[in-house]
């Protein structure tokens, strides 16, 4: 019975973390120069350590605004677009400080492009640990939903993570060879943000607002063309020229 439960466990775990790491294999194909695999993991550890720390942030800020508990919800309140953004800032801050914390200062950060690979990489980290907690209860409670909830999210949330993260790491890379590197950062974040707060809108109305899917995948494709043209702008720039 005992190895029964572990192993529906694991393969629920391995679920919840098997799309983001999908998603982190297609976008290292993009770097010319594989990094360190040891600095990937230690990387995506720290994104999903993130992830935890993201959520104690936003319950705090949540208690701040609503004057309770988190657990109270959001749904109703009035101020609803400033938490959204609080939130999509919260957790683009806390994947950019990962990469900050364990990344910036070491000699193989060392070309442009790395500021995205890195922080994508962090974003996954912390795609996977959200599937967990996210998936898993909806898993033991019902496969085929959990599953479902989880092939969603590859497409849904997992991207918009690494996406929203790209972005920052390409105002990163910007900033790591330009004298005002922190307005790069800020901007980049502040970006991210707003994006990132657009889709958790989309993702609420879209029960009462038809055109939303239409205007997620439009958030989406956006957010991808983006990535894509900052990785070829990134990766034609030399190490260490200034961009």
């Amino acid at each position: 019975m005992t190895a029964a439960v572990i192993g529906a466990n694991a393969t629920y775990l391995f679920l919840a973390f098997f799309p983001p790491i999908l998603w982190l294999l297609f976008y290292l194909r993009e770097d010319r120069h594989p990094e360190p695999k040891h600095l990937l993991l230690l990387t995506f550890i720290g994104g999903m350590g993130s992830a935890l720390i993201a959520i104690v942030a936003e319950c705090a800020f949540i208690g701040l605004i609503r004057g309770g508990s988190c657990q109270d919800g959001i749904i109703s309140d009035a101020n609803l677009p400033f938490i959204f953004f609080g939130i999509a800032f919260i957790e683009e801050y806390v994947k950019y400080f990962a990469v900050k914390a364990l990344i910036l200062r070491r000699p193989d950060f060392d070309e442009p492009v790395d500021g995205m690979i890195y922080m994508m990489t962090s974003a996954l980290g912390f795609a996977a640990l959200e599937n967990a907690l996210f998936a898993m209860p909806l898993f033991h409670q019902n496969f085929f939903t959990g599953f479902e909830i989880t092939a969603n999210r590859f497409l849904g949330a997992n991207l918009l993570h690494a996406l929203s993260s790209g972005i920052v790491g390409f105002f990163l890379a910007r900033a790591w060879f330009h004298p005002h590197r922190h307005h790069f950062i800020a901007l980049g974040v502040l970006i991210a943000s707003l994006l990132h707060a657009g889709f958790n809108y989309l993702i609420l109305v879209r029960e009462t607002f038809s055109q939303s899917t239409f205007y997620l995948i439009l958030l989406l494709s956006t957010m991808a063309v983006m990535v894509f043209i900052d990785f070829e702008r990134l990766k034609r720039v030399q190490k260490p020229q200034v961009i």
